[in-house]
C-alpha cells in the first residue's frame, strides 16, 4: 500500500505529461495566466495580464509563499467570458483540475464569470479589461497602424473593470469615467460625480493604452463633464444628455438555507445525493467523499482527504453542472475547498464545527465548549463577503517585536481613584479584583515610543475600571498624545501584552476594595492556604498563569497547573502539555512556593494529598484549551469616497495598501486596529469605529476584544508586525493620487504642450478681467447671472460664495458651512457640474 507521500508523488507523475502546458506553474510567488486556444492551454503574454476577451476562457494561478516558510499555497481561478463557448468553458474547468492535481491537490479552485468577479480575483491585477471577440473569431489580431475608435467605461477604485460600450453619448453617466480611444488621441472623460480615486485609476488605464498600444505616441486629453472638446462629441456622433450616476454596488445574490449534497463513486459511477438542508454539522462530512454545499449565492465543492481520484476530478464538474441548473444568477460563485483548509465562509454554514485551532477561550470554564464559532462574513455591511479565512499560519510577529529595544516598564495599581506605583518585584503579579496601568517605553530607530495599557480585572469594580481609563488618558495627554492606548481585560490579554512580563505573568483572585466612600467591603484575597493556577501559552514569553477554582474539573490534560497548599506546591503536568508550559509552570511554582516544598506530579500518578486539596478526584477535559488562532490577519479598507461608506477586504495586503486619505481596519484575532490616514475625514473615523464594534459582534469575538486606534506615522510594533517587510523609515506624505498622475501624463504628451488648466483659463467675457473683487458677504448675485459668465466685482474662483444662503443650498445641494468643509477636489467637481467654475 502506498503512503500518502507516495500517492501524492504518483499523482504528480500521472500528470507530468500535462506539465508542458503549465510549464513553470506555481514554483515562485506571483500570478500566471493561460488562455484556452483551439482546445489547448496556451500561456498568455505577461504584458496582457488583466486583459480578457469576452469570447474566451482563461486559467489564472496565484502563488503565495507561506510566511516564515519555503512552501507555497495556491489559488486557481478559471475565468469564463460572457461569449465563451461551452467547449472552452468545459476545457478550462477540466484543465484547472489537471493543474490542481499537478500541484498536489492543495490549491483552492474558483470559478469566475465576466462581470461578477470576486475581489480576490480582481486583486490579482492592476485592472481588468474586457475586449470584444476572442481567439475563435480572430478579432484579437490587430493590423499595425490601424486603430478602431472605441469608448471604454471604467468602474472601480482599487481594481478597475474596463469594458467597451457603444460609441454614443447615451453610454455616458455622471458617476463613471470613460476613455475615448482614437488613433492618435485618448480623451479621458470624468463624470461630475466620479471621485479622484476612480479618475486616478482610469488615468493608469489611459496611460497604459498610450504606452502599450500606441507606442507612447498618442496624446492624452483629460476633461471634466461639461468641458468636453468638440472632437469628443464628434466621435460620439453628437452631443447628448448624460445619464445621472448609477450605483456601482455588486448585484445582490440570494442566500437560502444551505444544502449539503454528497458526490460519491461507491456504486461504480459518480452520483449525487442530498444529505441534509437547513442546520448542518461537520459530522455530516465523510473524509472519503466529495460534497457540494449550496448556499444560494455560492456553491462550494468540499473534497475529503480520502476521496478517490475520480471523485476529486469530477466534484468540481458536478458543482458547475449543479450551478447551471435552476436558473442560477450568472454571478453565482463556485469554489473548491480541501478538507482542513476550509474557509470561514464555508464553515459559517455549519451549526457545529469543532475547531481547536480557532478556539481562543482564555476564560475557559469546565463543561462549556472551548471553541470560538465562525459566523457568516456578510453581517457587517458585506465587509466580509468573499473574504477567505487564511489558515496557513500567522505572520511571525515575534521576530519583529524582538528588534524593539525596551527602555522601561512601570506598573501602577488603581487605589482610591489614583495610581499607586507597584513595587518592581511585584511587576507581573495581577489581582482579578483590581485594575492597573502599565506604561511600556521602547526604542524604535533611536526614537522613543510609548504604549499605555490599562488592565481591568474580571472582579474589579466599575469605578476602578473607569478610573484606569481616565488615568491612562491623562498620562497620554501629559506626553502630548504620543502614546498608543490599549484597554486589556482579564482573560483576553493579547500576546504583545503578555510578552512584557517574559513568562512571569500571574493573575490571582481577590484584590483591593473599591474606592467608593460608601462601600463597606474590604480587601479580598485567597486566605485558605490552597490555590490552583492554570499555566498556558504558545512559547515562553507568551505564557501566563491564572488562578482558577480549586477543584478537579478545572484541570485539563493539555496544560500544566500549579497547586499551592499550606505545606507543598504541586506542579501538575498534563499529558499534552508542551515543554514551554512545563518550564514556565516550574518557574511559577518556584515563584509561589516561598518556604514550601516543591513536588512534580505527572498526570495519572497524583498522590492522595493532591486530590484532597482539590476536594476529591473528579473528571476533567482531556483536550487542550488553545490560546490563539493560527489564522492570518485581515485588512479592510474603509472609505466614503463615493458618498457612501464602504468597507472592502484587501487580500495579501502590504504596507503600500495603506492610503493616507482613508481608514483601515486590521483584525489580528486578539485585537482590532483602526488605522487613521493623515487625510481621512471625520465621517470615516466615526463610521469605522462603529464598524469595528459591529465586526466584533458579528464574528462572535469576546465583547471586550480591544479596539486600538493608531495614527499614520506613529504605528506601534504590535500593528506593524502584521505587515511583512514593514519599512518604518518610509516617509508618510500625502500625495493626491489623481493630480500627481494627471500632471505626469500631460507633461509626457507629444508635440504641443497641454492646454491650460481650468484654474488658469482666460476669462470667458469680452476681454475684461476683473481684479477688484468685492467681499461675498457684501454682494449677492443670482445663480443664472453667475453661470452666464464673469460679473463685475465677483471673484471668478469663488462664484458660489456670492449666492444667497437659500440659493446656495438649492443649487449646490448642501448648506454653505457643509460645502466649505468638503475637500477642494469635491468642491471643484460640484462647481463644475453647476457651471460655477
Amino acid at each position: 500500500m502506498l503512503c500518502s507521500c507516495d500517492r501524492a508523488h504518483s499523482r504528480r507523475l500521472h500528470t507530468a505529461h500535462h506539465m508542458s502546458e503549465f510549464k513553470g506553474a506555481g514554483i515562485k510567488p506571483g500570478v500566471q495566466v493561460w488562455r484556452i486556444e483551439n482546445k489547448q492551454v496556451k500561456p498568455w503574454p505577461e504584458k496582457d495580464y488583466g486583459k480578457f476577451y469576452e469570447g474566451d476562457s482563461y486559467i489564472v494561478l496565484k502563488t503565495k509563499q507561506k510566511p516564515a516558510s519555503s512552501s507555497f499555497e495556491w489559488d486557481i481561478f478559471f475565468w469564463l467570458g460572457s461569449e465563451s463557448s461551452q467547449d472552452e468553458m468545459g476545457i478550462a474547468a477540466y484543465k484547472t483540475v489537471e493543474l490542481d492535481e499537478s500541484l498536489g491537490g492543495g490549491p483552492v479552485q474558483h470559478r469566475e464569470t465576466q462581470g461578477f468577479e470576486s475581489d480576490q480575483f480582481l486583486q490579482c491585477f492592476k485592472s481588468v479589461q474586457y475586449m470584444k471577440g476572442g481567439v475563435a473569431s480572430g478579432f484579437n489580431k490587430v493590423e499595425r497602424g490601424v486603430h478602431e475608435t472605441i469608448l471604454l467605461q471604467i468602474k472601480g477604485k482599487r481594481v478597475v473593470r474596463v469594458k467597451p460600450v457603444p460609441l454614443s453619448a447615451s453610454s455616458l453617466n455622471a458617476g463613471d469615467v470613460f476613455v475615448l480611444v482614437m488613433s492618435d488621441v485618448l480623451i479621458q472623460w470624468n463624470g461630475a460625480s466620479s471621485n479622484k480615486k476612480e479618475k486616478a485609476k482610469a488615468l493608469e488605464v489611459t496611460k497604459g493604452i498610450k504606452d502599450d498600444e500606441r507606442g507612447g505616441k498618442a496624446k492624452i486629453i483629460v476633461c471634466e463633464q461639461g468641458e468636453e472638446p468638440e472632437q469628443f462629441w464628434t466621435a460620439l456622433g453628437g452631443q447628448g444628455a448624460v445619464a445621472p450616476a448609477v450605483s456601482d454596488e455588486d448585484v445582490e445574490l440570494s442566500k437560502s438555507a444551505p444544502k449539503l449534497i454528497q458526490v460519491s463513486d461507491a456504486s461504480g459511477q459518480l452520483t449525487t445525493t442530498e444529505v441534509a438542508s437547513g442546520e448542518l454539522s461537520k459530522s455530516m462530512l465523510n473524509t472519503s467523499d466529495v460534497y457540494l454545499l449550496d448556499v444560494g449565492s455560492e456553491i462550494f465543492c468540499w473534497v475529503g482527504k480520502g476521496a478517490s481520484a475520480e471523485e476529486r476530478k469530477g466534484g468540481m464538474k458536478h458543482a458547475m453542472d449543479y450551478c447551471s441548473q435552476g436558473s442560477r444568477p450568472p454571478g453565482t460563485k463556485v469554489t473548491k475547498v480541501m478538507e482542513t483548509g476550509e474557509s470561514a465562509t464555508f464553515k459559517a454554514n455549519f451549526a457545529s464545527w469543532p475547531d481547536p485551532v480557532a478556539a481562543a477561550t482564555y476564560g475557559y470554564q469546565p463543561g462549556k465548549p472551548k471553541r470560538k464559532s465562525d459566523t457568516p462574513m456578510d453581517i457587517v455591511g458585506g465587509m466580509l463577503d468573499g473574504m477567505k479565512n487564511m489558515m496557513s499560519g500567522k505572520r511571525d510577529s515575534k521576530a519583529y517585536l524582538e528588534d524593539v529595544e525596551p527602555v522601561s516598564l512601570d506598573v501602577w495599581r488603581v487605589e482610591n481613584f489614583k495610581e499607586v506605583p507597584l513595587e518592581k518585584e511585584l511587576i507581573g503579579q495581577f489581582y482579578a479584583g483590581d485594575s492597573y496601568i502599565i506604561k511600556y517605553v521602547y526604542k524604535m530607530n533611536t526614537k522613543e515610543e510609548c504604549m499605555l495599557y490599562f488592565w481591568q480585572g474580571a472582579q474589579s469594580s466599575q469605578d476602578e475600571k473607569g478610573a484606569s481609563a481616565l488615568i491612562a488618558t491623562r498620562m497620554d495627554d501629559e506626553m502630548g498624545g504620543a502614546a498608543t492606548q490599549v484597554r486589556v481585560t482579564m482573560g483576553k490579554e493579547p500576546s504583545h501584552f503578555v510578552r512584557l512580563f517574559k513568562g512571569h505573568m500571574v493573575i490571582h483572585s481577590g484584590g483591593k476594595a473599591s474606592g467608593f466612600a460608601n462601600r463597606t467591603d474590604g480587601d479580598s484575597y485567597d486566605t485558605d492556604g490552597i490555590s490552583l493556577f492554570h499555566v498556558r501559552g504558545n512559547d515562553h514569553d507568551d505564557t501566563r498563569a491564572v488562578q482558577v477554582e480549586e477543584k478537579a474539573s478545572s484541570l485539563n490534560s493539555g496544560d500544566c497547573f500549579v497547586l499551592v497548599t499550606p505545606g507543598t506546591v504541586y506542579m501538575w503536568q498534563g499529558s499534552g502539555a508542551n515543554t514551554t508550559e512545563v518550564d514556565t509552570a516550574t518557574e511559577v511554582a518556584n515563584l509561589l512556593k516561598f518556604s514550601r516544598t516543591l513536588e512534580l506530579v505527572i498526570e495519572g500518578s497524583e498522590p492522595d494529598a493532591f486530590w484532597e486539596a482539590l476536594g476529591g478526584k473528579g473528571e476533567y477535559p482531556s483536550e487542550k484549551v488553545h490560546l490563539d488562532s493560527d489564522r492570518e490577519p485581515r485588512l479592510f479598507h474603509c472609505s466614503n469616497e463615493t458618498g457612501t461608506f464602504k468597507v472592502e477586504p484587501i487580500f495579501d495586503f502590504a504596507q503600500a495598501d495603506l492610503e493616507e486619505d482613508d481608514v483601515f481596519l486590521l483584525d489580528t484575532y486578539t485585537s482590532i486596529f483602526i488605522w487613521l490616514g493623515s487625510e481621512c475625514n471625520e465621517v470615516e473615523k466615526s463610521k469605522s469605529a462603529a464598524t469595528a464594534k459591529a465586526y466584533i459582534e458579528s464574528q462572535k469575538y469576546a465583547a471586550d476584544t480591544p479596539i486600538i486606534t493608531v495614527k499614520s506615522g506613529s504605528e506601534p510594533p504590535i500593528f506593524t508586525s502584521n505587515f511583512l517587510g514593514w519599512n518604518p523609515s518610509a516617509v508618510k506624505k500625502f500625495v493626491d493620487p489623481y493630480e500627481a498622475k494627471l500632471a505626469a501624463a500631460l507633461a509626457a504628451n507629444p508635440a504641443e504642450p497641454p492646454p491650460p488648466s481650468p484654474e488658469k483659463r482666460p476669462s470667458a467675457s469680452s476681454g475684461v478681467v476683473y481684479t477688484d473683487f468685492k467681499d461675498p458677504s457684501q454682494l449677492k448675485v443670482d445663480y443664472e447671472k453667475l453661470k452666464g459668465g464673469d460679473v463685475a466685482g465677483v471673484d471668478p474662483t469663488k462664484k458660489e460664495q456670492y449666492l444667497s444662503d437659500a440659493e446656495f443650498e438649492k443649487v449646490l445641494g448642501s448648506p454653505r458651512g457643509e460645502f466649505n468643509q468638503m475637500k477642494a477636489w469635491k468642491q471643484a467637481q460640484i462647481k463644475k457640474a453647476k457651471g460655477l467654475f
